[in-house]
């Protein structure tokens, strides 16, 4: 049995989850071909698992959890993974919120829209 519905038995009453893609149009409404992620992975692994456990203390959660991919992506696939397990709905949706605004601004991770004809940006958070 998958390890997140475990942690939801008993006292768990909600799971949340948000799963961020690639889009398209991009920057100035251009139409993104590629998205490229790169991090600094013994900063940005470190800072991600800081920003679980804090918002596992303050919401009391049982369960806080971001994964963000890194390399080359197309328009629809999956970039990030964030998930919370907690008592109720109004412990887990604000934790929610704040995790993925967390992991949006705080690691070191950078994003390089590629458009087509082949010309490139980095995005700012």
């Amino acid at each position: 049995m998958d390890a997140t519905f475990e942690l939801a038995k008993g006292t768990s009453g909600a799971v949340a989850s948000y799963i961020g893609l690639v889009k398209s149009p991009g920057l100035k409404n251009r139409e993104v071909k590629e998205l490229l992620i790169e991090t600094y992975p013994q900063y940005s692994d470190r800072m991600l698992l800081q920003i679980c456990d804090e918002i596992k203390r303050k919401y009391k959660l049982k369960l806080a959890v971001i994964y963000h991919f890194e390399g080359s992506f197309k328009v629809g696939e999956t970039l990030v993974l964030v998930i919370v397990v907690g008592r109720s709905r109004t412990d887990v949706f604000p934790a929610l919120e704040e995790a993925i605004h967390r992991y949006k601004t705080e690691p070191a991770i950078w994003k390089k829209e590629v458009y087509a004809g082949g010309k490139s940006r980095w995005v700012n958070k």
